[in-house]
């Protein structure tokens, strides 16, 4: 069957128009949805609130726990000495032995001897000492010589003689925190009397850095010293120094 022409032409005509409405349609539909806005206001107001809630329940649980430290810390800190050195011992001389003399620490936790020393003769009861820290392996070790020392030998022969206590403590005992005591100041009078402890700042100045080459913790304990707490001689201590020195040991050691 023979269309005419008129129909023919507007077919043509549209067709293609129909076609271009299509594609307008569509371009339009999908440009209308982009530009949607969904409404989200509901489910922020609810994710905020959850934050919130959140939020609060961990910095509750915080405090509890801050809380608990702090109780514990303070329970801890009002021990006596002796329990904060369950693990660790003191080696020394008679400065160190008023630990246990004065009852501040436990004979067990103090190995200290009248005389003892790191050079000639006075060697030989230090060497007892190390030999029993090493038997006992505890975490942490004090060391306080250097007074009996000072009276028989020069200050590099003492430092050499206790670089070698040290290298062999560490050595045995590597997992051993060692920290090294100051010689204390003796009174002025006694200083004047008996030059040799005129020189304790210099051998505590050798001491510090030999401790620090050997990275082992130096303790200046210098300004402890009161002149109330020397005893008559000018060079051993009262009791009272001695809370205060274990007090500074604890805290240097963190223990």
């Amino acid at each position: 069957m023979k269309i005419d022409r008129r129909k023919q032409a507007a077919i043509r005509v549209v067709v293609p128009a129909a076609g271009i409405l299509l594609i307008v349609g569509i371009i339009l539909l999908v440009v209308w949805l982009m530009n949607q806005k969904v409404d989200t206001s509901e489910g922020l107001k609810r994710l905020a609130k959850m934050e919130e809630t959140d939020v609060t329940e961990v910095d509750k649980k915080i405090q509890e726990l801050e809380a608990e430290e702090r109780e514990s810390d303070e329970e801890w800190a009002n021990r006596p000495p002796s329990e904060k050195f369950a693990n660790a011992v003191v080696l020394g001389d008679s400065i160190a032995q008023g630990l246990s003399a004065y009852e501040v620490l436990n004979t067990s936790q103090v190995l200290a001897e009248k005389g003892a020393g790191v050079v000639n003769g006075n060697g030989d009861l230090m060497r007892s000492q190390v030999e029993q820290a090493k038997s006992l392996a505890p975490q942490v070790i004090f060391l306080s010589y250097g007074m009996n020392d000072m009276m028989v030998t020069d200050q590099q022969s003492f430092l050499d003689a206790y670089r070698q206590v040290l290298e062999d403590l560490k050595s045995s005992l590597p997992d051993t925190a060692i920290y090294v005591n100051s010689i204390l100041p003796v009174q002025q009078a006694k200083a004047e009397a008996e030059p040799p402890y005129a020189n304790i700042p210099q051998y505590n100045e050798g001491l510090k850095a030999l401790c620090e080459e050997l990275e082992i913790t130096f303790i200046d304990n210098t300004d402890l010293v009161k002149e109330e707490y020397y005893s008559q001689d000018g060079v051993h201590m009262a009791p009272e120094f001695y809370t205060e020195w274990v007090n500074r040991m604890v805290e240097v050691a963190g223990l």
